[in-house]
């Protein structure tokens, strides 16, 4: 009796910690959830790395295989394929190296031009100040202490990016290892990839076919602006006397892979350098020189070089630039239109399906992509508004018939 009356004060004891136990057990897994949570996102995002590393690679091949197949048809390279994509990888880094070398003086130059710059700029923030005092505005602008704080910051952000410079070179030879393997085996790999869509082929070609047109097309297109663009901006900049024009031409050139606002940034900076640093006229003329080359690209060289590319209205060309950028940085903003682009493609073809027409893999017989002979669902829905409803003509009846 007494042995179960003292079990059961235990029992009646064990049950006051019942609860605290639950509330740690549940604690305890969403702890464990939250962990396994943190853990995942981590590998996401490493494997995700890892993904753009072939990603960036296979636009790469997709621009340089024209290349590889024009050389493939002359005598010397006919079953090499190999030496000639190792030939051609040495010559464009003999090219790079080479532009290096002719730019690096200037750069060497104009960074010696920093000292004086600097103290124009803290003149300049003097000069807003005063200005801003003369008219009664309470806002007073922070000056550096010191005469070389400008150059500290900006040799604290240089070291900050020298810092990264080991992983980036890696993360270089990496997409150029992949894409010299991607170069002389990405189609025997495409092959192989296409057996396991028994029963699909078709609709797998045309969509490995939509997405290479698509993407070669508008890298194409891009490196082109971009290459234009910024030497246009570094030349006109160097003419008319702006500091750091080899700079702005640079940062121009990698700033129009961003549509549509990355050349009116770089242009922009560059007006504001020379407003700041040269007066009011190098700045009008740097002004004017900055509308132009907006107007080249604008009016003459993005609807011929980009025109086949996308084929999207500019306003859904910046909806998509936008979105890109909202979700994904400056990769969604890099990637934001081509993939509007190849979205406009596939939903072209579902669209031309679902009114009974075949969607066409290429233009000609050879089995050659056209951008032109891609599906597109704004072109599609334009064709049928243009041909109007479709009207049943009455049959006539014959003699016969009653």
């Amino acid at each position: 009796m007494a042995e179960h009356e003292r079990g059961s004060s235990l029992s009646r004891s064990w049950r006051h910690l019942e609860r605290p136990v639950q509330i740690l057990v549940i604690l305890l897994i969403a702890l464990s959830a939250v962990m396994l949570y943190h853990q995942s996102e981590y590998l996401v995002v490493h494997i995700f790395n890892v993904f753009l590393l072939f990603v960036f690679a296979a636009i790469i091949a997709l621009l340089l295989t024209p290349v590889i197949d024009m050389m493939e048809r002359l005598p010397i390279f006919k079953g090499r394929r190999v030496f000639a994509v190792l030939l051609l990888y040495v010559v464009i880094i003999g090219i790079i190296a080479g532009l290096i070398v002719l730019v690096t003086p200037a750069l060497i130059y104009q960074a010696k031009q920093l000292p004086a710059l600097e103290s124009r700029a803290l003149a300049f923030v003097r000069y807003l100040q005063d200005t801003i005092d003369s008219t009664g505005i309470p806002l007073k602008l922070s000056l550096p202490t010191g005469t070389g704080a400008i150059s500290t910051a900006v040799l604290g952000s240089v070291l900050g990016i020298l810092t990264g410079t080991l992983g980036t070179l890696i993360s270089i030879l990496l997409v150029i290892v992949i894409s010299i393997y991607l170069l002389v085996e990405g189609r025997m790999l495409i092959a192989s990839m296409r057996k396991l869509f028994v029963g699909h082929e078709a609709v797998y070609d045309f969509t490995l076919l939509a997405v290479g047109t698509t993407f070669s097309q508008y890298a194409r297109g891009q490196l082109l602006m971009s290459f234009v663009m910024g030497t246009y901006t570094g030349l006109a900049m160097t003419v008319i006397g702006v500091p750091y024009a080899v700079v702005l031409g640079i940062l121009t050139f990698f700033l129009e892979f961003l549509p549509l606002i990355g050349a009116p940034i770089g242009m922009g900076l560059a007006v504001v350098i020379a407003l700041v640093f040269k007066g009011p006229f190098i700045g009008l003329l740097a002004l004017v020189v900055a509308l132009g080359g907006h107007a080249i690209e604008a009016y003459i060289l993005g609807p011929r070089v980009m025109g086949s590319a996308t084929r999207i209205h500019p306003l859904v060309a910046m909806a998509a630039l936008l979105v890109g950028a909202e979700l994904g940085g400056v990769l969604g903003a890099l990637f934001g239109v081509p993939i509007a682009g190849l979205l406009n493609v596939l939903l072209g073809a579902f669209y031309r399906a679902q009114r009974g027409e075949e969607a066409p893999l290429s233009a000609s017989r050879s089995g050659q992509v056209h951008a032109e002979a891609l599906p597109r669902l704004s072109e599609e829905i334009s064709e049928v508004a243009a041909e109007g409803p479709i009207v049943d003509k009455p049959v006539p009846h014959t003699a016969g018939e009653g």
